[in-house]
C-alpha cells in the first residue's frame, strides 16, 4: 500500500488540482461541481478552454456513476453510486482529465471498437457522429443519450484508452482525455 506522503508526492508531481476516488453519485458530483468548476477556471486563463475541462469532467464523473462495474444501488437514480477515480491535472502543454473505473468485460470489445473509430475521425467526422447519434437515439445498453465518448472526442486535443487488470483481478477502464492550452 502506498504510505500518504508518497501519494502526495504523487499528485504534487503530477500537478494534479483536482481528484476523486470512491463512490460517486450524481447528487455527490452535483455538490463537488462548483468547486471544481471554480477550480478549473482558476487553472485556466481562457474561458473557453476552462468550459471544455469542466465539461470533460463531468463526462467523465457520469461515466463512472453510470458504468462502474463495482455500484452501489439505491432506490433513487440520483443517489445509485458508481466506484471509480476521476482527477484533473495541468501538464507543459495543456490539462489531462483522467478517470479510472472497474468495468465488466464482456462490454470490452464494443467500448474498444467505437473508441478506436473516434480517435481516428476528424472533427468534420466527429460531427457527422454526433449529429447522426441525436437521429438514431442511444446504442443498446446505453444509461444516457449514448454522446458522452464523441462529446468528449470532440472537445478534446486526443485521448488514449486502456483496459488493465487490477490486483484483485478486477478489469479496469482507464480514459485520459488531453486538452492543449
Amino acid at each position: 500500500m502506498m504510505h500518504t506522503k508518497d501519494f502526495h508526492r504523487l499528485l504534487i508531481e503530477r500537478n494534479t488540482f483536482f481528484c476523486f476516488s470512491g463512490p460517486l453519485s450524481e447528487s455527490a458530483l452535483s455538490a463537488i461541481s462548483d468547486a471544481v468548476k471554480n477550480r478549473v477556471f482558476e487553472a485556466s486563463d481562457k474561458r473557453p478552454l476552462a468550459t471544455k475541462i469542466f465539461a470533460i469532467f463531468i463526462e467523465q464523473a457520469q461515466n463512472i456513476i453510470r458504468y462502474s462495474a463495482e455500484s452501489i444501488a439505491a432506490d433513487d437514480e440520483i443517489d445509485a453510486m458508481g466506484i471509480g477515480t476521476v482527477a484533473i491535472s495541468g501538464s507543459d502543454v495543456g490539462f489531462i482529465i483522467e478517470a479510472v473505473n472497474p468495468i465488466h468485460p464482456e462490454i470490452i470489445p464494443r467500448l474498444e471498437k467505437n473508441l478506436i473509430e473516434l480517435q481516428a475521425m476528424s472533427g468534420d467526422e466527429l460531427k457527422v457522429a454526433y449529429t447522426e447519434r441525436l437521429k438514431s437515439g442511444p446504442p443498446e445498453g446505453s444509461k444516457g443519450a449514448g454522446l458522452g465518448f464523441i462529446q468528449m472526442a470532440r472537445k478534446c486535443d486526443r485521448f488514449n484508452f486502456e483496459f488493465a487488470k487490477d490486483n484483485e483481478g478486477s478489469t479496469l477502464f482507464i480514459f485520459k482525455v488531453e486538452i492543449d492550452k
